[in-house]
């Protein structure tokens, strides 16, 4: 470890004590910014509440390993075993912790370039990218942290690293429909399809049956008429019921592509507590899912019961 990084290190733990000791005022700050109403840390209700306080207060080691883009395909080999395995994780070019070690002339002429401590932190680089400008990007990524005056513990216990990976197109030339499984203890409770992310990206939300949710989607995207459901969704959800079975949240990103699944990323802090759903009462509702006597409920069944309660807002 560089002497920056343990600098870095030393600098974030400091903070985070510092936070702690104080009550946590940035991260009250920040979701107050957001939402519009107080973080509640000690008795969470809503969804992005749970989501803040898993990030303060989980520390479960698992959490590394699965949100770290290179060791989390162990864990996916643990979880489905060496042939299944084999069958959905996207074949990885090169691994590095350095940019000089990047061999170009070895690289297909497009590929993912992904940081594996960043969630979003991910290049289509084609032929028409240099290699100093790749470079370039690597060690910006290389050299950054990822949320961590957010609090978002697990990315700040990773070895920084870039990974190069396979790009996966459908016969059409097109990137493949991103199918994300959100799981509760255990149980998906939500689905979200994401057509065309490069071109016209649109997202569509909807319970475990597909009956669309609304109140889902998230400000500045746009939302699709229906769900482009593959023939194999049952093998999918199972596949990443598999993956998910050893937290009390997380979603599980998969692809499909002519029957064939490939995996994603398994993601704990999704929109670092940040996300603002179209429809406020959505945020509790989903939050009802972190306590398991709701597991046998739907979505649409707790906001029925939501409805009743003292904290619905009506929608306009």
């Amino acid at each position: 470890m560089s002497i920056k990084s343990k600098l870095r290190r030393l600098y974030y733990s400091c903070f985070h004590a510092s936070q702690k000791l104080l009550g946590y005022p940035r991260a009250h700050k920040v979701f107050m910014t957001f939402h519009g109403y107080p973080l509640d840390l000690e008795n969470p209700l809503a969804h992005n509440e749970w989501i803040v306080h898993k990030m303060i207060k989980d520390r479960n080691p698992l959490l590394v390993e699965t949100a770290d883009k290179v060791r989390v395909r162990n864990y996916v080999k643990r979880k489905l075993g060496k042939e299944l395995s084999d069958q959905v994780l996207i074949p990885v070019y090169h691994i590095s912790d350095s940019v000089e070690k990047i061999p170009f002339s070895k690289l297909p002429e497009e590929y993912f370039m992904k940081a594996n401590h960043f969630s979003g932190a991910n290049k289509l680089v084609t032929s028409n990218d240099k290699p100093s400008e790749i470079q370039k990007l690597a060690k910006s990524w290389l050299d950054s942290t990822y949320r961590q005056k957010d609090h978002e513990w697990a990315y700040g216990q990773i070895k920084p690293r870039v990974l190069f990976e396979k790009v996966l197109r459908t016969p059409n030339g097109k990137i493949p429909q991103d199918i994300k499984f959100y799981f509760w203890h255990g149980r998906l409770k939500m689905i979200l399809f994401v057509e065309d992310r490069y071109e016209d990206m649109r997202w569509f939300f909807c319970d475990e049956n597909f009956k669309e949710i609304k109140g889902a989607q998230v400000h500045d995207v746009k939302g699709a008429d229906e769900a482009r459901i593959p023939t194999n969704i049952s093998e999918m959800k199972e596949l990443a019921a598999k993956l998910a079975s050893d937290f009390d949240y997380c979603r599980i990103d998969l692809y499909e592509i002519e029957g064939k699944i490939f995996f994603g990323e398994i993601t704990h802090y999704t929109g670092g507590g940040c996300w603002q759903f179209s429809d406020i009462n959505t945020d509790y509702v989903l939050g009802q899912f972190w306590k398991k006597e709701n597991l046998d409920k739907n979505y649409f069944e707790l906001y029925k019961e939501f409805e009743k309660s003292n904290n619905f807002q009506p929608i306009n």
